[in-house]
């Protein structure tokens, strides 16, 4: 009898400790997951899903999208979710590994679209392509949870009007500048430049290619000479050496702006904030 009763209390502590094995992170069970890779597209679905459903990053706020190597813990965030919205297969396609076969996936940046080939994946840091980025969420989120969908429907709507509100008040921001013109260090500021009327004068990295040529840097500090350009945009925790050389040889200044944001940071905590700090910080560089 007591070996009977020693055998059922071993089987009821397996049980108990198989049942306590679960994900250590991400959502709850039952709940719409939404996976995406960084902090701004996060936030845009966090507002899309409202009440309804949850979303998640994985790329944490202030990393390099680009040299990000994912740790172990991202498979157990990925597993059981809802949907996945990426931005691009070569940006962050390789979250596809651990993510569920059955589980729905897009991406801003497809086939479908006007973006083709290689194309910049920093569509977010454009305020009206983040419209669509917008849209694509609710149509997804309609999709894989259609009970939601006039909720979805009407936090999209309430989304975009706050897009729209936020596009006015930083195109005015521009309107007094007496330079448009700007080198960047990283390609990354392609989408707003257009928005806004402004000029790239030069790209020290391009994306997706080795580091700058001697030949290259010489031809964007020649462009800036003639063309008086002052300003040097780099990523907020970017390395100042190097950009200090170039902006010495153009009498210039560097201008940090942040591309992904973070929800630690009272001034760039959400989406409308980070996209308030970059306009402001280079409106100002440029007056």
């Amino acid at each position: 009898m007591k070996q009977l009763l020693s055998t059922i209390m071993i089987v009821i502590a397996l049980l108990w400790c198989c049942g306590c094995s679960g994900p250590a992170e991400g959502p709850p069970h039952g709940t719409v997951n939404v996976a995406v890779s960084v902090f701004p597209v996060y936030d845009i679905a966090r507002n899309i899903c409202g009440n309804s459903a949850e979303a998640f990053f994985i790329i944490p706020a202030g990393a390099d999208p680009h040299t990000y190597e994912p740790l172990p813990s991202i498979a157990r965030q990925l597993q059981g979710i809802s949907l996945f919205i990426g931005i691009s297969r070569g940006f962050d396609g390789w979250m596809e590994h651990y993510i569920p076969k059955n589980a729905p996936r897009d991406y801003i940046i497809n086939e479908k679209t006007q973006f083709q080939g290689n194309a910049n994946p920093h569509i977010w840091l454009s305020v009206r392509e983040s419209k669509k980025i917008a849209s694509t969420i609710a149509r997804n989120l309609s999709e894989v949870d259609p009970s939601h969908r006039d909720i979805y429907k009407h936090n999209l709507n309430v989304y975009l009007m706050k897009l729209d509100d936020l596009d006015n008040t930083i195109a005015g921001m521009f309107k007094s500048s007496k330079s448009r013109s700007f080198i960047q260090w990283h390609e990354a500021w392609n989408y707003f430049a257009a928005d806004y009327g402004l000029i790239i004068a030069g790209t020290v990295e391009r994306e997706g290619s080795d580091k700058a040529s001697v030949r290259s840097i010489k031809d964007i500090v020649e462009r800036a000479k003639r063309d008086r350009v002052r300003v040097v945009v780099v990523s907020l925790n970017a390395e100042e050496r190097t950009a200090g050389v170039l902006a010495g040889e153009i009498g210039g200044m560097i201008v940090r702006l942040d591309g992904i944001g973070d929800p630690r940071s009272s001034d760039r905590s959400d989406y409308i904030q980070l996209m308030l700090y970059n306009a402001k910080t280079l409106a100002q560089s440029l007056r």
